[in-house]
């Protein structure tokens, strides 16, 4: 203890007798010096680049000048006229001002300051050496006046009633939307009624939603016209072709009953010539080198087939739809004054050709009644169908769509003797059909056998007017009338009548062509008619091929 306090009081005392100088330009230090104290001596700063306190360059004097001197280890300030700032001489401030001379010599001791300018240079002085720098304590504020941090951020009682319905607001917001988030819908649309109608008008024909108040009639639903529309399509095609039917509501009674008439009697036809076909599948299996081939084929009429007669009797549909209304408004004109056909004013109007005429009186800003707001969505919907429908329609242009002559289905119509179909055989007959039809590569050459082509023609389900037909036989009927004339040559008593039965495909081809009975035994003028009825070329029906048996009456002209 004693030995540190000894080196405590050795390292003060050689402390006390030191001058620290420190030299600051413009508040930077540029030289600093830690000087013992002598008897005698000056302090000075100089120019030169030698010297405790030299700051070179620096524009003195005569190259130096003096601060203080040494005397009996004190040190007096020694200052021209240019010097100004304070010091302390034993204790007590004392002013140096500019200009002014000090009456007394002023003595700096030990613990004595000086801070003096010169120009921009200041020059601070301190006997005892430099302290080392303190450590600022903490700023601490006694427990009684400190507050509290929320009184900081909301300091009055009007912002913390606005901070809390801010937080319960934003709670509602992100609660909402997290409950939202959580209970949204994962099931993905699997129907077309289950998507926006923004996106459904893209596929729904505008004469389909135009007509949809004369289709669905007390069925409609304004607030889903839409959905409504596609499920009566939807059943209505379901029920032409014998499928599952989404909504049998929508759809009358004797309509269902007729389509369900129609596939009975439809399988039933079909389900006999699939046993029919399988019996002769087995004959022809069981004969010696004969090879079974299977095709696919379709009994009846092809799913391409069957859609174009749904979008023909659609059609069909649609213009009754307009001749009930222009029934409607006829009846109105005969009963004026009953009130059961009492029907609203707007359907009155000079054209009844369609139904947007019939809608033309209608305002949309004007009072209307249910039956007019019906009438004008399904108007305003197939407006927007066709806009939306008109870029599409334009990059399909040059699509070829299926249709009766691109595409003719595969039939099996009564009278073909055999059409295979891929059936299931028995394993062990089919296998030795295969082993008798390698045979021959192995052993005697045979004679290859022409297989006889099997001609597979359209079903009998096309439509044509009959006046198309009578109107082209009438153009053309010259020409069988010069095939009797060549017979008139050869038996001037020939006269009589025939009747011809053929066939006109799709495409207006005749074939199929037989004479079913004749009064004029004349062979070559039946081979002269039979080439000429080959040749025309009939208009084209419609979904398929059609039957016709006409009388030609030939009789000789007189004059």
């Amino acid at each position: 203890m004693n030995q540190s306090k000894k080196r405590t009081i050795s390292t003060k005392s050689k402390l006390s007798n030191i001058l620290h100088v420190e030299i600051l330009q413009n508040g930077s230090k540029i030289a600093s010096a830690e000087l013992p104290l002598k008897r005698s001596g000056k302090i000075q700063i100089s120019s030169d680049s030698h010297g405790e306190l030299s700051i070179p360059y620096y524009p003195l004097p005569e190259g130096k000048l003096d601060i203080a001197y040494f005397r009996r280890r004190e040190v007096i300030l020694d200052l021209n006229p240019e010097w100004q700032g304070f010091c302390t001489t034993k204790g007590t401030g004392v002013i140096i001002e500019k200009g002014k001379a000090s009456k007394n010599p002023l003595v700096l001791n030990r613990g004595d300051i000086a801070s003096i300018n010169y120009g921009d240079l200041r020059v601070m002085l301190r006997i005892g050496g430099a302290n080392k720098p303190i450590k600022p304590s903490p700023y601490r504020v006694a427990p009684s006046y400190r507050g509290s941090i929320f009184a900081l951020l909301i300091p009055t009682k009007l912002e913390w009633q606005i901070s809390l319905i801010a937080t319960f607001m934003s709670l509602v917001v992100i609660g909402s939307a997290t409950i939202g988030l959580l209970n949204r819908p994962v099931k993905r649309p699997t129907k077309l009624t289950e998507i926006d109608d923004d996106y459904v008008l893209h596929f729904i024909s505008p004469n389909n939603l135009i007509h949809a108040p004369e289709a669905l009639q007390k069925n409609l639903r304004r607030s889903s016209m839409l959905r409504q529309v596609i499920e009566y399509y939807t059943s209505m095609t379901s029920s032409m072709m014998g499928w599952p039917i989404e909504n049998e509501k929508l759809l009358l009674p004797s309509t269902l009953a007729t389509d369900k008439s129609l596939h009975e009697s439809m399988q039933a036809i079909t389900a006999g010539k699939r046993r029919r076909q399988i019996e002769i599948d087995k004959l022809q299996l069981m004969k010696n080198d004969v090879g079974v081939i299977s095709v696919p084929s379709v009994i009846g009429e092809s799913v391409t087939t069957s859609m174009l007669r749904i979008q023909d009797k659609i059609a069909i549909g649609h213009q009754s739809f307009d001749a009930n209304l222009a029934a409607k408004r006829k009846i109105q004109q005969i009963f004026p004054h009953d009130p059961d056909y009492a029907w609203e004013e707007y359907r009155n109007v000079t054209p009844v050709d369609s139904l947007s005429d019939a809608t033309g009186k209608i305002k949309p800003f004007e009072l209307l009644s249910e039956e007019e707001l019906v009438y004008r969505d399904s108007k305003l919907f197939a407006a927007k169908a066709r806009v939306k429908q008109q870029p599409l329609a334009r990059s399909m242009q040059s699509i070829d769509y299926v249709n009766p002559e691109t595409d003719q289905p595969v039939g099996m119509p009564d009278g073909v003797r055999f059409v295979s179909f891929a059936t299931i055989t028995d394993p062990y007959i089919a296998d030795e059909k295969l082993y008798h039809l390698h045979a021959p590569e192995f052993g005697q050459q045979e004679q290859p056998v022409k297989p006889k082509p099997v001609i597979v023609k359209e079903p009998l389900v096309g439509e044509i007017e009959p006046s198309l037909i009578v109107g082209y036989i009438q153009k053309n009927r010259f020409e069988l009338q010069l095939c009797y004339e060549l017979a008139l040559r050869r038996n001037e008593q020939a006269a009589g009548t025939m009747e011809w039965r053929w066939r006109i495909d799709s495409r207006g081809v005749t074939s199929d062509l037989a004479l079913i009975s004749t009064s004029i035994k004349d062979p070559r003028m039946t081979d002269c008619i039979r080439k000429k009825i080959g040749a025309w070329r009939f208009p084209r029906p419609k979904n398929g091929s059609v039957e016709v048996s006409y009388p030609f009456e030939f009789a000789p002209t007189k004059g």
